[in-house]
């Protein structure tokens, strides 16, 4: 033992700069890895830990109370799969925000519901600063509520912000006193949002809520399109002991509720617990996996910059591999030399990231609790992270351990020697060197006489272009303005109008709004939700389905028969184009025939789109409603505000201009998403150009040392040392060349592929990924470049190192 570990700390001293290397690679690699593992179970720990703590059930639902009434509840709780049921009273009612006594421009989410405190779940108030829980934390004061910590961030209001709650003519105004932690509907990605009221305040505003329903009429949809305010009734239910010990799920309890009770089959608005934690969790997902692939990326880098690293030590070291062999040391001995040197600077580099990770995660957490709904806290060291540092150790050792194989072969004889190696050219380029093209040609014989030295150098430009193409592939699809809503299947218009009455035809508001710029489209849309498989589902109707920019297979809904589906829904009901969908509204069975599949985000790849007048006929609405708004989009989108402005000067309250459209609110949500995924390839891509000359910089040194006497007579033969250097990057130029218009081709053509497997996991399935040849060749050519830079800076030795030593035997 006291041999090896001499042998290794020699072997240490002798090639620190390639140990130093490959420790920083598997640091890098440790530190992503482990920080992803550890971002992904503690919000996810988080996520099951607050539903918990708040008392939220298996499943969750809210109803009107003319549908979700006592003996609805009581049939609920006779089933043999339900355990406890709790149902409480809310509000849901039209909102908008003011700032500084100002009216705010954020849009409010789509449906607004509203309870008093202690009335519903165990909710944990955020301190000022988002970074922590107040202790003891008190019902709001009278005139103040508590908004979910998701709104800080889409629409975007602060603590202090006013929220002008409509009920009818009524304005009944409350200040925000302080964000909360909602497990249960409060991320960014829920259609609904829950804010808290002091009891007082809740009675006073559900007594005006009960008066206005007086004067217009009870309400029987939870997604109204009429932005009134009505009660709800809001349910918690768990699963019984007996189911929990059958293995049975929330999603299971949502199926048997559809199936056997009158309510389940109808209602809109029942959720398992399951599918409310991936509302919360599909951004993490996502930005966790693009991390992980990234991790994986610069192990494999590392691990073909180890195994270059061990094979040209056994070449560089033949010599002395030979001796020790000839004084007795075993073939065995020396292999675990090999793998102590390699496995050692692998380990100490995987270990010091798991530790940084540790760091890292806590200051991270805060930032994601708009976007999951859940303040998480780190939980230390995750047992998948160390489980991933022996697996990635155990490779290591692996890997080096049949590279060092090769000492079996060393001949003590031939080591004393020196070593020497027969040359061979093979090829073409075995032809006489010329005066023409001179480096070029000495480049070319150098690369093909000894091939195996430069595979990990191809591998690497291979794995860095590629990925360089794919991040800047999909900055250029996100980038453009509006792009990001194209790419993710949504729309969004500039100007909504509602004319709640025919006082005002819509010829004039149109003409009115062409005064300030030109109308490019419109359209009306209508919205619902329906019990499918027991979990509510979002079907859409459109007058414009050119709007359906992204269709995945078939074609968009043309006939009142027609319904075009998200890929999820397909997958989960087992459908295929051309397969008929039938559901239930009101009672009355309904069948659509699936004309195509969705690529888009609406209801995170479980949404439907129909014609608008195959809406209304499924949903017995009016197709010439005039409550329902009209939406416009701009020729000059920055005119919108003038334009509402304009309305409002000239129709005065016989319009209303608030934004209705279905992706009003998601502005924010698109931008974060948009500025999450630019700044994480924008940031990788300078990594990979920083791994590129980290790359180099590795193999360069070993390769300068094995060549040391072809330098030597080149520079005997009158070859200056910047000529040389010239010639040696022209070798990387060259085999980088190669290996970026490979991984370039393979990212171009597999790229949108590849983000269409990972963004299908919330209904995204077709990504176009930007490939203007101009900007992938650039990219190509600019990287191999990168490697030629490095590759030169790294030949600086040559300057150093007397002709005399280099030619010496």
């Amino acid at each position: 033992m006291a041999l090896i570990s001499t042998l290794a700390r020699a072997g240490l001293k002798r090639g620190k700069a390639t140990f130093a290397g490959l420790f920083f690679l598997m640091a890098l690699t440790s530190t992503t890895l482990c920080f992803t593992i550890g971002l992904y179970t503690d919000l996810n720990a988080r996520q099951a830990e607050a539903l918990a703590q708040a008392g939220a059930g298996d499943i969750f639902a809210y109803d009107v109370p003319q549908n979700l009434t006592d003996e609805v509840v009581e049939e609920l709780r006779s089933l043999d799969e339900v355990g406890e049921v709790r149902a409480y009273s809310g509000l849901s009612i039209p909102a908008r925000f003011s700032h500084a006594g100002e009216e705010s421009d954020k849009t409010p989410t789509l449906s607004n519901m509203f309870e008093a405190w202690g009335e519903g779940l165990r909710y944990q108030v955020l301190t000022q600063d988002g970074t922590a829980f107040v202790e003891d934390a008190q019902a709001p004061r009278a005139g103040e509520l508590y908004v979910p910590a998701s709104w800080s961030l889409s629409p975007g209001v602060e603590v202090g912000d006013t929220v002008e709650l409509l009920v009818g003519d009524e304005v009944h105004p409350f200040t925000i006193a302080a964000f909360f932690e909602d497990p249960q509907v409060g991320t960014m990605f829920m259609e609904v949002k829950r804010c808290l009221l002091a009891p007082d305040d809740f009675e006073k505003v559900g007594a005006a809520v009960d008066e206005a329903l007086a004067e217009s009429g009870a309400q029987f949809d939870i997604f109204t399109a009429t932005q009134q305010a009505f009660r709800v009734v809001q349910m918690n239910a768990d699963l019984s002991a007996e189911a929990q010990a059958a293995g049975l799920t929330s999603n299971d309890l949502t199926r048997i509720i559809a199936e056997e009770t009158l309510w389940g089959k109808t209602t809109s608005g029942l959720f398992s617990a399951a599918t409310l934690t991936g509302y919360a969790m599909m951004v993490v997902i996502v930005g966790t996996a693009v991390c992980a692939v990234f991790a994986l990326l610069l192990f494999i880098i590392a691990l073909v910059i180890c195994t270059h690293a061990v094979s040209t030590s056994i070449e560089q070291d033949y010599a002395d591999f030979g001796t020790l062999k000839a004084l007795g040391v075993s073939c065995g001995t020396l292999s675990r030399v090999l793998v102590l040197e390699y496995g050692g600077a692998s380990l100490l580099g995987l270990l010091v990231g798991l530790v940084l990770s540790l760091g890292l995660v806590p200051a991270v957490l805060p930032l994601f609790t708009p976007i999951t709904g859940v303040l998480a806290s780190s939980h230390g060291m995750a047992l998948l992270s160390v489980a991933c540092v022996v697996l990635l150790t155990a490779l290591v050792v692996g890997v080096v351990a049949l590279k060092a194989r090769k000492l079996s072969r060393i001949s003590p004889l031939v080591a004393f020697r020196g070593g020497a190696r027969d040359v061979r050219f093979a090829s073409r380029l075995a032809r006489p060197v010329t005066g023409r093209l001179l480096n070029a040609q000495l480049a070319m014989r150098a690369v093909v006489s000894a091939k195996r030295r430069y595979i990990g150098l191809l591998t690497c430009s291979f794995l860095l272009s590629a990925f360089i193409v794919l991040v800047f592939g999909i900055g250029g699809t996100l980038g453009a303005p509006g792009a990001a809503y194209a790419a993710f299947g949504m729309w969004t218009s500039d100007v909504s109008v509602r004319v709640p009455s025919d006082d005002v035809p819509f010829a004039e508001v149109e003409q009115a709004i062409e005064e300030v710029s030109p109308i490019e489209n419109s359209w009306k849309e209508r919205f619902a939700m329906v019990n499918l498989g027991g979990e509510s589902r979002a079907f859409v109707g459109l007058t414009d389905l050119t709007l359906v920019s992204e269709v995945a297979e078939g074609r968009e809904p043309r006939y009142d028969n027609e319904v075009i589906i998200g890929p999820n829904l397909a997958r989960t009901l087992g459908l295929a184009v051309g397969d008929e969908l039938e559901l239930e509204v009101a009672g009355e069975p309904r069948t659509l025939m699936v004309s195509g599949l969705l690529s888009g985000m609406l209801n995170a790849g479980y949404g439907c789109v129909l014609t608008y007048d195959a809406f209304c006929s499924v949903f017995g609405t009016d197709v010439d409603d005039a409550s329902v708004a009209r939406q416009y989009t701009l020729a000059y989108p920055e005119a919108a505000d003038e334009v509402r402005h304009a309305l409002e000067e000239r129709f005065g309250d016989a319009v209303d201009v608030r934004p209705t459209g279905l992706f009003a609110d998601t502005s924010d949500l698109i931008s974060l998403i948009q500025t999450l995924f630019m700044t994480m390839a924008y940031l990788m891509a300078a990594v990979a150009a920083a791994l590129a000359f980290l790359a180099v910089g590795l193999i360069t040194s070993r390769m300068f040392t094995a060549e040391r006497q072809d330098l030597g007579v080149y520079r005997a033969l009158g070859f200056t040392a910047s000529r040389l250097r010239r010639q040696f990057a022209l070798r990387f130029f060259l085999v980088a060349l190669v290996g970026c218009v490979l991984g370039a081709i393979t990212a171009t053509l597999g790229g949108g592929n590849l983000m269409g497997q990972l963004f299908g996991l919330f209904g995204v399935t077709k990504f176009n990924l930007a490939s203007d040849p101009l900007v992938v060749s650039a990219l190509t050519l600019g990287f191999a470049l990168v490697f030629f830079v490095a590759a030169y800076a790294g030949a600086r030795k040559i300057k150093h190192v007397d002709v005399r030593e280099l030619v010496a035997d």
